[in-house]
Parts: C-alpha cells; sequence; structure tokens
C-alpha cells in the first residue's frame, strides 16, 4: 500500500490520545483496520451509519471510502487505519526515480508540527517499500506506531552513485503493546533519500509508521525560558542584559531516562564570537556587554526538553547592578549609581561574586544651605557576614574622600552612621575579600539596606535662592560689558597699526613732496586723505618722519623746538596760493598758548587760506595750542599773497615764562632768489 496523509487528516492514529472517548470521520483507502484495546473497545461504521465492526479485537478489511471509527477509551487502545495505497515491493536503484512520501520539514516538536503517518499489510507476502528525500542538516525521526505482528525496519541512505545501509532500525518479535514507544532518529550529512523496507514473517501483518523530518541548522529563539523543547543539535539563541544570567534547571531526553548535555558560546556580531563553552544541569551562564545573544546547541540525536532560570542581578530597584567604582570627577554622570531615598525605605541587592560583583557603590544625596551638616545614618541586613559598609563623603569641588567611616558584622546587621556636607556622597558595600572573593562557583551575597539622615546644622541662608537663570543672564552680562569695555582698545589698537602700517607703505615712496604737491592740485584729494598722510607721518620716529618728506627747506633746530619747514610747488595750485609743509617738535619741554605767524619780509602780507589738520587762524597767525613735549606735529598750510618771500615765529609759554623762536633763514618763493 502507499498514499501517505499528514496530521490533520489521520488525527485518530496518534497514540496515546490525551482524552478518553474520541470519534472521527475520515477517507480510508483499501486495505485492513486493526484494533487492540485492553479494558476498552472500539467500533467502525460505513458512510451511511450502519456499523461494520465492534470490539476490543478488531481485524476488519475495508473498502476505500468515508467510515467513522469510535473508541471508547483511546489511552487503552492501539490502532491501524489504511491510508495508504499499495506501496512498492523493491528497494529502487541509487539513481533511479521513486514513490517517495511528502515530509513537512519542522523545526521543532511543537503541538502545531504535522508528521506524516504511512500504513501498509503484508497480504501480498512482499516487503513494503518507500523514500523520504532529505537534505544535509535534517534529522529524520522514524516511529513505528503500531504493528500487529512481529516486524522489522530497514533503512537505508542514497545519494545519486551509492546506497548505504544504516545502523537505525527497529525489529520487534512480537507486536506492539498499547502505549509502547518505537523510534529511531538518523542524523542527516549529505543531500539523498532515505529507503525504508518493512517486511513481517507473518502473512497478516498491519502496520502503521510515523515520519518527522527536522532541520538542524535553523537558529530559534527562546522565549520561554521555562519550556524548551527540540529535535538533534539545532541551534537556539537567547537574549540577556549584562546584569542578568542563566542557570540550567533541567536537561532530559523525551524519556526522561537521562540527561542531555548542552554547549554555548557568546556571539558578540555576525562574524565574531567565543568558542563553544559546556554546560550541564546547574550551571550558570552570565550575560555581558556588547552582546547580540548567546547560543545554544543541545547534543544528542533524539528529541529533548530542558528549562532555565533567568536571574536579574539588579540592585536597589535600579534595573542594573550598581558600578563598582566612585566617578571620576564631580562632572562625570552618575546616573548609573543607584539613588538611595534617606527615608528609611529597604532596598535590596547582591554581590554577584562569580559575575565579578565583590563590590556596590550607591549614591545618596543631601540638600540645605551652605555649610549645612547631615548625619547619614547606614544599616545593611541579610547574609552580610563577609560584608563591610563604607560611607564616603565627597568634597564637591575636587571630588577627593574628605572623610569616611567603615562598618562590619555585629550584633545581626552592619550599622554606620558619618556626618557629610551638602551634595552628593557615596556608600560602599564591599565583600571583606575584595577581588579575591570572585569565584564561578560563588554564590550571590544578598544584602539589604535603610538609609536615615538628619539635619545637625542648617548652615547660612543665603540672601536669596540661587536660581540658574540668574546665573545665566549674569554671565551675558559680564560678556557683555566685557566686550564693551575691550572694543574701544581693539578700535584703538588697529587704528594705530594700521596708521602704522599706511606710514610704511607712504614713506617708502618715492617723491613724496611731489605726490603731495599733485595731490594738493587734484579736486578729488579729500582733506581726509591729507589728515591721514599727515597723522601716519607723524606715527613714525621723528627723523625717520622727516627723511618721508625728504629735505626740508628750513631746518630749525635750537633750544626747545625742532622745526622743519618744505616749500611746496606754488605753480600747480589751481588759484595761485604757496602751500607749505611744517614739521614741528617740543624738545624736553611742553610748549602751551602756541601760535605759527607767517611775515612778509618785503611785500603784502600773508593771510592763510586753508590749514590741514584744522586750526584756529586769524589773517596770518595759526594757533597751536598745546604742543607735548617729543610729540611730532605736522602741519599743511596754504598761504595766500603775493609776496615772494616768508618768516615763520613760533611763540608760547614754555614752563609758565613766555618764549619765541624765528628761524634765521628767510623761506622764497623762487628757489632762485633763496637766501644763505
Amino acid at each position: 500500500m502507499g498514499r501517505p496523509v499528514l496530521w490533520l487528516a489521520t488525527i485518530l492514529m496518534v497514540l496515546p490520545v490525551a482524552n478518553a472517548g474520541y470519534s472521527s470521520t475520515q477517507d480510508t483507502t483499501d486495505g485492513s483496520a486493526w484494533f487492540d484495546c485492553e479494558n476498552s473497545w472500539a467500533s467502525i461504521h460505513d458512510s451511511q451509519g450502519n456499523e461494520i465492526a465492534n470490539g476490543s479485537d478488531i481485524t476488519e478489511i475495508l473498502v476505500a471510502g468515508t467510515h467513522s471509527f469510535y473508541i471508547d477509551d483511546e489511552e487503552k487502545c492501539q490502532f491501524v487505519i489504511p491510508v495508504t495505497d499499495e506501496l512498492p515491493n523493491l528497494k529502487p536503484a541509487p539513481n533511479a526515480e521513486f514513490y517517495t512520501i511528502d515530509s513537512n520539514v519542522m523545526n521543532t516538536c511543537e503541538t502545531s508540527c504535522e508528521p506524516t503517518y504511512t500504513s501498509g499489510d503484508m497480504t501480498d507476502q512482499n516487503d513494503d517499500v518507500f523514500a523520504i528525500d532529505v537534505n544535509a542538516n535534517q534529522i529524520l525521526v522514524i516511529s513505528l506506531e503500531a504493528s500487529s505482528s512481529s516486524i522489522d525496519i530497514e533503512l537505508h541512505f542514497q545519494n545519486n552513485t551509492d546506497q548505504v545501509k544504516l545502523d537505525q532500525g527497529i525489529s520487534l518479535a512480537l507486536n506492539t503493546s498499547i502505549a509502547s514507544h518505537h523510534a529511531d532518529y538518523i542524523p542527516i550529512s549529505e543531500d539523498g533519500r532515505i529507503i525504508v523496507s518493512v517486511s513481517s514473517p507473518s502473512l497478516d501483518a498491519i502496520w502503521s509508521i510515523k515520519t518527522e523530518l527536522y532541520a538542524t541548522d535553523v537558529m530559534q529563539e527562546i522565549t520561554q525560558f521555562d519550556e524548551i523543547s527540540g529535535v538533534g543539535p539545532a541551534p537556539f539563541k537567547a537574549t540577556i542584559g549584562a546584569h542578568e544570567s542563566l542557570t540550567i534547571t533541567e536537561s532530559i531526553n523525551h524519556e526522561g531516562t537521562h540527561n542531555i548535555p548542552l554547549d554555548y558560546r557568546y556571539v558578540y556580531s555576525e562574524n565574531s564570537m567565543s568558542e563553544w563553552k559546556s554546560a550541564s544541569l546547574g550551571s550558570r551562564i552570565i550575560g555581558m556587554d556588547d552582546l547580540l545573544h548567546i547560543e545554544f546547541r543541545w547534543d544528542c540525536n533524539c528529541t529533548w526538553f530542558s528549562s532555565m532560570s533567568l536571574h536579574q542581578h539588579y540592585d536597589a530597584g535600579w534595573g542594573l547592578d550598581a558600578p563598582g567604582f566612585k566617578p571620576l570627577t564631580a562632572s562625570s554622570d552618575n546616573s548609573s549609581y543607584p539613588l538611595i531615598t534617606m527615608d528609611g525605605q529597604v532596598n535590596e541587592g547582591e554581590l554577584t561574586l562569580h559575575m565579578g560583583d565583590y563590590q556596590d557603590i550607591l549614591r545618596v544625596e543631601t540638600t540645605g544651605w551652605n555649610d549645612s551638616v547631615h548625619l547619614v545614618d547606614v544599616i545593611v541586613e541579610g547574609d552580610i557576614y563577609d560584608l563591610q559598609v563604607t560611607v564616603w563623603e565627597m568634597d564637591q569641588e575636587t571630588w577627593d574622600i574628605v572623610n569616611e567611616k567603615t562598618a562590619t558584622y555585629s550584633m545581626n546587621k552592619i550599622s554606620v552612621n558619618l556626618d557629610v556636607g551638602k551634595g552628593t556622597h557615596f556608600i560602599r558595600i564591599q565583600h571583606i575579600n575584595g577581588s579575591d572573593s570572585i569565584s564561578e562557583d560563588s554564590n550571590e551575597v544578598e544584602w539589604k539596606i535603610r538609609v536615615t539622615t538628619a539635619v545637625l546644622e542648617e548652615g547660612e541662608e543665603p540672601w536669596f535662592p540661587a536660581s540658574e537663570a540668574v546665573k545665566d543672564a549674569a554671565d551675558i552680562f559680564y560678556w557683555i560689558i566685557g566686550i564693551l569695555l575691550i572694543a574701544p582698545f581693539l578700535i584703538f589698537y588697529i587704528n594705530v597699526n594700521k596708521e602704522k602700517k599706511y606710514a610704511e607703505e607712504f614713506s617708502s615712496r618715492k617723491d613724496r613732496l611731489e605726490w603731495l604737491t599733485t595731490k594738493l592740485s587734484q579736486s578729488d584729494f579729500s582733506n581726509q586723505d591729507l589728515s591721514r598722510a599727515l597723522r601716519a607721518v607723524s606715527s613714525l620716529e621723528w627723523e625717520k618722519a622727516l627723511d618721508v618728506w625728504g629735505e626740508p627747506e628750513l631746518r630749525h633746530y635750537t633750544m626747545g623746538v625742532d622745526m622743519a619747514v618744505w616749500s611746496l610747488d606754488s605753480s600747480k595750485d589751481a588759484v595761485g596760493n604757496w602751500p607749505l609743509l611744517i614739521g614741528l617738535r617740543p624738545l624736553d619741554c611742553e610748549w602751551s598758548v602756541a601760535a605759527l605767524r607767517f611775515e612778509s619780509p618785503e611785500g603784502e602780507s600773508w593771510e592763510i587760506s586753508k590749514v590741514e589738520p584744522k586750526l584756529l587762524t586769524r589773517g596770518y597767525e595759526m594757533f597751536l595750542d598745546t604742543i607735548h613735549n617729543n610729540t611730532r606735529i605736522f602741519i599743511q598750510v596754504d598761504l595766500q599773497g603775493n609776496a615772494n618771500s616768508i618768516d615763520i615765529h613760533l611763540s608760547g609759554m614754555v614752563d609758565g615764562e613766555p618764549m619765541a623762536s624765528k628761524p634765521a633763514n628767510t623761506i622764497y618763493r623762487d628757489k632762485n632768489q633763496s637766501e644763505e
């Protein structure tokens, strides 16, 4: 016979079935039905509802059609229903086409799986043979569900060229018994097919086989740690946090006869993972940072069941393990340090020694006025015989420990208190052996902490509460005032540098006097440009400034003043004025109420028509006001008149005494008439 049907179509054939008293209607093929019950009975009806057979031991030949089956108590019966057409009798060659049953590839043996059932009988005195296609990294489970007589099941593996007889197989000298279990697990290492040959020395043997095909290379997620099951060495993965761990609480085969060992490894990325490690019942697997998941595989070709317990090693209800060292600086992020409210509330935690956790740092915060003093009272209880507790008072600026107190177990608890100032401080719970207490075999040391506080000194009340908004506004105000105060100096410094640079550039020119004369005659040469040129040259050293203009027409050097005069070309002046350039430098004295007077030795008197920089003038006099010691002044003056010569007088007050200075030489407009 040979037509496979799925589990949903042959649900009646499951042995044992959970509920007693069950009926089902399904299609059958031509063949024999067999029921064997103990302290129970079964019945068969045709499509019209007519009873065909009834009893505790039934062997009935059925014609293909629809039949109904009823079992009084399924747990006390075994049976075979014909659901498969006639099967081949001979094994095929490795490369020959052959009758193959369809099998769903499953990942786990959950209730949603759909195994394949095949039935047959030996009425033709020949073997029944069928094939199952398999691929590498699969495991085939063949179960003998029921047999009315002795039976032999042989298994062969075929690829395209070869055939190999497998060690697995089922052989019974008698018929199966109710609730018996006969199964073989065949791991598949290459693509091919399994040839199943069923034979029996009995001419009336009736049999039923269940086949299941499982993938062993598909990663499966563990979603419930208390219910894990699989078939063969299929990979599983679990994701846990750095402060969590798993303990293996069960790992057994389907029959419950022996424990199943397993391996695990840490997967950091797709291409990075640790070596495989062995685990067994009671083994502890710890989590770690920067981990994708933990991969597991159970070392057996069987159906297995396992469970694990997930432990969260959190401290003080913080959702993570407390750090083992205090923050480095006051500006460090301390949000990962559990904050203990100092109201006497109990907070629980543990030192997870097998995970390298031998000390926990907790945080407390006191509030109040400046220079306030607070009592921090700490009580630790629990499994604390090997623990010590330290309270640290921190300097809020330097983050140094300014005071500390340590206590150990006494009178069923650890009690310690310390006076601290305003701010953040820390409590350390530590194993007395320090890092030497760390061991993979060590158990967790659980502790419970209660912290209370009292204000011993209130400190100095501030005039007003500190406000971040005021601080921010003050910072902005300081910046604005600073910018406003420094801006004039920056502007002055920039202008001085610009003038000095302009003077250097101006001094590099050739024929400066001719250039100045030409510029003065041009209408587009502004007074601002002239003032800048004079101001720039005055910023130079005196002798260097004189060199800028070239050899002076007149140089008068006497006690109290150094005067230089340059006569510019009056022929280039549009209105016929006589332009002069005058340089003055007081020597070791200060001139006040100073004035220059321009006299004509012969001819009409002179009148000042223009002066740069702007100074007060009257007729042929020009008022300089105060000239400070060693000040360098350059003045450009235009004289209006028809005379051909000029004498220059400087007068003023020096140290409270009147003083006058007059060069001995006369300056002539026409240089050919100049006098020595």
